[in-house]
C-alpha cells in the first residue's frame, strides 16, 4: 500500500494523461485502503478538524441539489470524489500510525523523483523553446505551467523540512539541491504566485525551525533569488509588464454573479462561465471567490473555519514537535488561492496535493502521541 500511495503523489509526473492519477488513485490505492478506511476514520472522527472539514464537505455536496442545472450524474461524481479524498486521509492517517519512519523514507523518494521529474522538464524544454516567449512546461499529466508549479512547491517545503532535520551534510545535499530545482522551474515556468508564495514558505519554514543558521539558509535564497534575476532579466521583465492579467476582470464578474445567491451560493455542480478579453473562462483562478460563488456566504465561512482551526494545529504541532512544514504548506496553499486553484473536490490536480495532503498529514500527526525533542547542536528548535 505504501508503495501504491507513494506513486500516486508522483504519478503528476509519471503518467501523461489529465485523468490518469484520478484512475490509478480509484483502481489501486483506493481499493488497497479500503480495508483500513473505516478502523482509520474511528480514531480521528472526533478531532475538530476533521469535524469542520466533515461539515464543509457535506454542506458542499448538499449545494449540488440547487446548482442549475441539476445534474444527478455530476452530484454523484462529486460524491464519489469526495469518498476518494477520505479514503486519502484515512490511508495518510494507516500509513504513518503504522510506521512513520518507513512513511517518511516514501516521502523522500517522492521529493528526489518529483525534482529529477522537474530537471528533466528544465533541459528538455528550453534548447527548443527559449524564454521569455515561452513558458516551462513541465512532463506529467498537469495542465499548465502553474499546477506543476504548485505542485513542486509542495515538494520544495517537504525537501526544506528534511533538510533541516539534523543529518549528515552528505544526506541534506540532495534535498537542498531539489529546492533549487523547484525553484528555478518556478522561475521559468514564469509561475509568478507560486515562485512568490514558494519564497515566502520557505523563509518563514528557515526562520520557525532553525536557530543559528537562518541567516545563512535565508542568504542563500536570496543569492539564488537574485542570481536568477541578473541571469535571465527578460524573465523578470515579462513577469512584470504581465501584470495581473485578465484575472481582475474575471473575479468582478463572478463577484456580480456570486452577488445573486449570497447566503447558499449556486452550487457544486454549476458551471463557471465568464468572458473576458476576448477569451471564455470556466475558471474562477480563485479559491476563495469560488467557493463563494459555489457555496455562498455559509460555504466561504465554513471553508475559513476549516483553514483557521487546520492553521491552529498546525501551529501547535510545530510548538510541540518543532516541525512546522505542515504549518508552512498551508502558509504557501492560502497564497496559491488568492490567484489559483478553483474547485477543491475535484479530481486530483494541484488542489490534491495543496490543500488535502497537508490536512491529512495533520490529522494524522495530530492522532500520534507527542514526543517533544530538545536538539540544540543541530540548531534545531523543537
Amino acid at each position: 500500500m505504501l508503495a501504491a500511495y507513494g506513486t500516486f503523489l508522483c504519478s503528476y509526473f509519471i503518467f501523461r494523461d489529465y485523468s490518469d492519477p484520478y484512475r490509478f488513485f480509484a483502481r489501486v490505492v483506493f481499493v488497497l485502503g479500503v480495508f483500513v478506511l473505516f478502523g482509520s476514520l474511528r480514531e480521528f472522527w472526533r478531532h475538530p478538524l476533521f469535524q469542520v472539514l466533515a461539515v464543509y464537505m457535506l454542506y458542499m455536496l448538499l449545494s449540488g441539489f440547487w446548482s442549475k442545472p441539476f445534474d444527478w450524474y455530476l452530484l454523484g461524481q462529486k460524491l464519489t470524489i469526495s469518498v476518494y479524498l477520505l479514503s486519502f486521509i484515512a490511508i495518510t492517517h494507516f500509513l504513518i500510525r503504522r510506521d512513520d519512519n518507513w512513511y517518511q523514507r516514501m516521502l523522500q523518494i517522492c521529493v528526489l523523483v518529483a525534482a529529477v521529474a522537474a530537471l528533466t522538464s528544465l533541459l528538455v524544454f528550453y534548447p527548443e523553446n527559449p524564454s521569455p516567449g515561452n513558458r516551462l512546461s513541465g512532463i506529467g499529466s498537469l495542465t499548465n505551467p502553474n499546477e506543476f508549479s504548485n505542485v513542486y512547491g509542495i515538494f520544495a517545503l517537504l525537501a526544506m523540512g528534511f533538510a533541516l532535520q539534523p543529518r549528515k551534510l552528505v544526506c541534506k545535499v540532495p534535498f537542498l539541491l531539489a529546492i533549487v530545482v523547484f525553484i528555478c522551474f518556478a522561475w521559468f515556468g514564469q509561475s509568478r504566485t507560486a515562485f512568490v508564495s514558494m519564497l515566502l514558505a520557505l523563509l518563514i519554514l528557515i526562520s520557525l525551525m532553525l536557530k543559528h543558521r537562518r541567516v545563512l539558509y535565508s542568504v542563500v535564497l536570496a543569492v539564488l533569488t537574485g542570481t536568477l534575476a541578473v541571469m535571465f532579466p527578460d524573465l523578470l521583465e515579462q513577469a512584470l509588464l504581465r501584470g495581473l492579467g485578465l484575472r481582475p476582470e474575471i473575479w468582478t464578474q463572478i463577484w456580480t454573479e456570486a452577488k445573486a445567491a449570497p447566503f447558499a451560493g449556486h452550487g457544486l455542480i454549476s458551471m463557471v462561465s465568464v468572458d473576458a478579453g476576448g477569451q471564455h473562462f470556466e475558471t474562477v483562478h480563485n479559491a476563495y471567490l469560488q467557493v463563494f460563488w459555489q457555496g455562498g456566504v455559509i460555504g466561504l465561512c465554513l471553508f475559513l473555519a476549516v483553514l483557521a482551526v487546520a492553521f491552529r494545529y498546525a501551529w501547535m504541532r510545530g510548538r510541540h514537535q518543532g516541525d512546522y512544514t505542515v504549518f508552512c504548506m498551508l502558509v504557501f496553499t492560502t497564497c496559491i488561492m488568492m490567484a489559483g486553484v478553483d474547485t477543491l473536490i475535484a479530481r486530483p490536480r494541484d488542489q490534491w496535493m495543496l490543500f488535502w495532503f497537508p490536512l491529512a498529514l495533520l490529522l494524522a500527526y495530530q492522532s500520534k502521541a507527542p514526543r517533544p525533542q530538545i536538539i540544540e547542536a543541530s540548531g534545531i528548535l523543537t
